[in-house]
């Protein structure tokens, strides 16, 4: 049984116009040359009519003009819609900075997939279960084939659709804001889940291991994110099904 829901066009423009009319938060992802981003958004403008969509975007100082998604360039949005977290793929059609904003145009979507809120709260693996986990840099330093990447190992701490923690030892060389592939297989004999993620922290735990906490970036963009994101939910409600018996 899926765990995402793609809705029917008419539903998805009523949502999304409300949403405009609601001028309510969102986040853009981009998988640029340096990794993906996320920039904090809101609705600004929009309709079925026009097929366009209009949001600002904060953009930070640092990131260059040159490093900005392009026109063209495919975009993952996510929004909340009640009890539910909607998320699409599209095309960017234009975008407009100033100072520390950007006014983005992006393509009004064919297909909005839809999760309920619990997919995003975390799941503590079943006792009985080790999950190894492994990951490397998606974006390696200038000149070093992906071939000759380091991969790390480590052990599922916790899940969610929007996340993953992993306690790793020796995690000094694990930065902060860098993109990495993870390679989870949760199940014997089912293939792997292959996610993209950054890094949002690192906390010492013992022994000189650490906690690593990933977001998950990007699944929105493709359909084969958008299956694995639906693999990951499902994986997710196993996961609370398990503690909700346990505490039973």
């Amino acid at each position: 049984m899926s765990a995402a829901q793609v809705i029917a066009q008419r539903q998805l423009d009523r949502i999304l116009e409300d949403s405009i009319d609601q001028k309510r938060q969102l986040v853009l992802t981009h998988n640029s040359p340096q990794g993906w981003r996320t920039f904090k958004s809101q609705f600004v403008s929009g309709s079925v009519q026009s097929q366009l969509i209009r949001a600002i975007a904060s953009i930070p100082r640092e990131i260059p003009v040159s490093q900005l998604p392009q026109p063209g360039d495919t975009l993952g949005v996510t929004f909340r819609s009640g009890h539910k977290k909607c998320m699409f793929g599209t095309t960017l059609e234009s975008i407009r900075r100033e100072a520390e904003e950007g006014m983005v145009t992006f393509c009004w979507p064919d297909q909005i997939q839809q999760l309920q809120r619990r997919a995003y709260e975390r799941a503590t693996p079943p006792k009985d279960m080790v999950i190894a986990v492994r990951f490397w840099r998606e974006v390696g330093p200038i000149g070093v084939p992906a071939e000759a990447r380091t991969v790390r190992y480590g052990q599922l701490e916790d899940l969610s659709a929007g996340g993953l923690r992993v306690k790793v030892s020796n995690p000094d060389d694990i930065q902060p804001g860098a993109t990495y592939r993870c390679v989870i297989e949760p199940y014997p004999g089912k293939p792997p889940l292959i996610l993209d993620a950054v890094v949002r922290h690192r906390e010492a735990v013992d022994h000189g291991r650490a906690s690593i906490g990933f977001q998950l970036v990007g699944l929105e963009t493709t359909p084969e994110g958008r299956k694995a994101l639906d693999r990951l939910a499902r994986t997710v409600s196993r996961f609370q099904r398990a503690r909700s018996r346990r505490r039973a």
